[in-house]
């Protein structure tokens, strides 16, 4: 079987698409279920509280999740013209393959395909200009995630992970993707997501997933930590009111971890409001 590296590396460099965004940083994991989309809606919230002009782009369209977290799940977009627009909730503009498909169907479409309709939403969406865009990638190192790599102007990109040894095998084979040659995207750094419990009765904070090896950790990795996410069940979307976590929590230790997130992307990347 050919090295997946040796492919990265061979292939050519495409023109980029542009964006109408000032910084455009790509959300990624190695694996699904780690809570990537959770990071990247939670983030987008945290940095739209601060100000700044946010779109959220739903690059996952086997498993768009965004709108069902926003609590805009139902909502279908309206095109003027050839342009699609964008839903926005919470001071966020957002995009998704959940606005344009029935949430039970199955979406069966090969690389090219979906390859395909992330450009349009990159070329056929009024986002109009943003300070900053967030893009939620498929989870893995598929045609999707590879294909937007390749032709956006990144920069930046986060990795999410859970503590687990089998977890942060995957988070190596998506820095490689990150590095590969005629990529070369700068990783501004780990979240770790379910990183402890905290007891509700004596405030104890207990490690989800224990690591024996340091090797193994992830701070073995070699890049920072942007924050450690606590485990809170809390934090899916509430369906009595359809709030956000983030907009409706106003003191948690996950509250502070994702302000904390945002406010390390704020001085990364030099974030600055039109």
């Amino acid at each position: 079987m050919e090295d997946k590296s040796k492919l990265y590396n061979n292939m050519s460099l495409f023109n980029k698409i542009p964006v109408s965004a000032d910084k455009v940083i790509a959300v990624a994991s190695g694996k699904g279920g780690v809570g990537k989309s959770t990071v990247t809606v939670n983030l987008a919230l945290a940095l739209a509280a601060k100000g700044y002009k946010v779109g959220l782009m739903d690059a996952d369209i086997y498993g768009p999740n965004v709108p069902l977290m926003l609590g805009v799940e139902d909502i279908k977009v309206r095109a003027e013209g050839e342009f699609m627009i964008p839903i926005e909730k919470f001071g966020i503009q957002i995009m998704s393959v959940g606005f344009i498909t029935d949430r039970e169907k199955a979406l069966i479409w090969r690389g090219a395909l979906a390859n395909k309709l992330i450009e349009q939403f990159f070329r056929n969406v009024k986002w109009g200009e943003l300070d900053v865009m967030l893009i939620d990638l498929p989870p893995g190192t598929g045609d999707v995630p590879l294909s937007i790599l390749q032709k956006v102007e990144l920069d930046g990109g986060i990795i999410v992970t859970t503590p687990q040894e089998a977890s942060i095998a995957d988070v190596l084979k998506m820095i490689n993707m990150f590095k590969a040659d005629k990529i070369e995207t700068e990783i501004i750094g780990i979240v770790e997501n379910m990183k402890y419990f905290v007891c509700p009765h004596c405030n104890e904070k207990t490690e989800m997933f224990p690591v024996s090896d340091p090797k193994n950790s992830t701070e073995g990795l070699g890049y920072k930590i942007l924050a450690e996410f606590p485990f809170d069940n809390g934090i899916g979307l509430k369906k009595d009111n359809e709030i956000p976590y983030y907009v409706d929590r106003k003191d948690t230790i996950l509250k502070k971890e994702i302000d904390k997130l945002a406010t390390e992307i704020e001085k990364t990347v030099k974030l600055t409001k039109k």
